[in-house]
């Protein structure tokens, strides 16, 4: 029996997650569970797996006095104190995760990730904490997951290159004159995959897809120029891996989260899961190049990875405030790029970066963001 600690426990893949260790009640029990501030949502999680150990804002303290009580703000500490045996999964949204699951390395605790920022704010400090550490990161990602399955049984140094997809979004067949007048209804209708609202919006802009990319360049530890990203539209091949000796290694399988997160979970003994694909019913399959005039945060975002250092943390940061306010209806969709813009503008960049640094420069971003367009179309 595997336990499971699930910070993020009422996002899209903190809820995919439970229906697995739901549907396997011999394999996984949910030892505890965080929640940012739904309340009642989290408290139907405790009392249905009978949680030991839950976390959410101090003010929510008093309606978990049969529960281990942790405040957000001591997630790490939470992390610390885990018995040895419970698996971590951060699903957490934001930059928030990254601390974690620097503990959580320090602690020879496997991560089974599917928090992006973890890797794209903190990944100069994230590598060298997974060269010395027993625990393992594990992608809870549909890319990442198939990259890791196309390596089974081969080796990193035969790899000439990898590529990871791209959907291209809400806006994918828009013009750019059609951008200026999207609503947020529209933002959330991805044609594909059912996710969280943020990584939504992250994928009509295409930033998730930077930030994929960061990540496979630290999970995988491949330099940039071995990493690709292209448009596909059907979101059917998942991820790619081109070897030197010619052979081409393609993940194929049907939009559905569950997938990577059983891949994640399970040790040695496959698990049965069914999910539909019908191979028949394919009749095309289309792949194009990242068009930089509709998407010019996909070029700016990977110019902004090479560099390394605090641009990437002002970029994250910068990304996350504007999405959010995108979300409350504060402002238009276009202003998310301008945002962005605008704060690596304004913010110099430092290579050598610490996790307190990381954290500090974080919300003094998000910080100039929210007093600088609040309440601004």
């Amino acid at each position: 029996m595997k336990r499971i600690m699930l910070l993020g426990a009422t996002g899209s893949i903190g809820q995919q997650t439970l229906e697995i260790i739901e549907h396997y009640p011999e394999r996984f029990s949910l030892y505890g569970a965080t929640a940012k501030t739904n309340v009642e949502q989290l408290m139907a999680i405790v009392m249905r797996h009978q949680c030991k150990v839950v976390a959410i804002e101090e003010t929510y303290r008093t309606l978990f006095n049969e529960t281990q009580f942790y405040p957000l703000e001591a997630l790490s500490t939470l992390v610390e104190e885990l018995p040895k045996d419970v698996v971590i999964v951060n699903a957490l949204v934001g930059s928030v995760g990254l601390r974690p699951t620097v503990t959580a390395l320090l602690n020879h605790r496997d991560v089974l990730l599917a928090n992006k920022e973890t890797l794209v704010v903190g990944g100069e400090i994230i590598a060298p904490l997974m060269k010395r550490s027993r625990g393992r990161l594990i992608p809870i990602d549909s890319e990442h997951s198939a990259l890791r399955e196309c390596l089974r049984g081969r080796k990193l140094k035969d790899v000439e290159k990898v590529v990871i997809t791209a959907s291209g979004g809400s806006f994918r067949d828009y013009s750019r004159k059609q951008l200026k007048k999207v609503t947020l209804k529209d933002a959330l209708k991805h044609p594909n995959w059912t996710m969280g609202a943020k990584i939504t919006i992250d994928s009509a802009t295409l930033m998730n897809k930077v930030f994929e990319v960061i990540e496979a360049h630290y999970l995988f530890q491949l330099p940039y120029d071995k990493i690709e990203a292209v448009i596909h539209k059907e979101s059917v091949v998942h991820g790619l891996i081109y070897y030197k000796d010619g052979n081409i290694m393609t993940h194929m399988g049907p939009a559905d989260m569950r997938i990577p997160i059983v891949s994640a979970l399970q040790d040695e003994d496959v698990l049965t899961y069914r999910s539909f694909f019908d191979l028949t019913k394919l009749r095309t399959l289309h792949f194009q190049r990242i068009d930089s005039a509709q998407y010019p945060l996909f070029d700016l975002g990977m110019a902004v990875a090479k560099k390394k250092g605090l641009h990437v943390v002002t970029m994250n940061a910068a990304n996350e405030a504007a999405v959010d306010l995108f979300l409350r209806k504060k402002i238009n969709f276009l202003t998310i790029e301008t945002i962005i813009y605008d704060c690596l503008d304004r913010f110099e960049n430092d290579k050598e970066i610490t996790l307190d640094s990381v954290i500090e420069h974080d919300q003094e971003v998000k910080k100039y963001v929210y007093q600088e367009y609040l309440g601004g179309v």
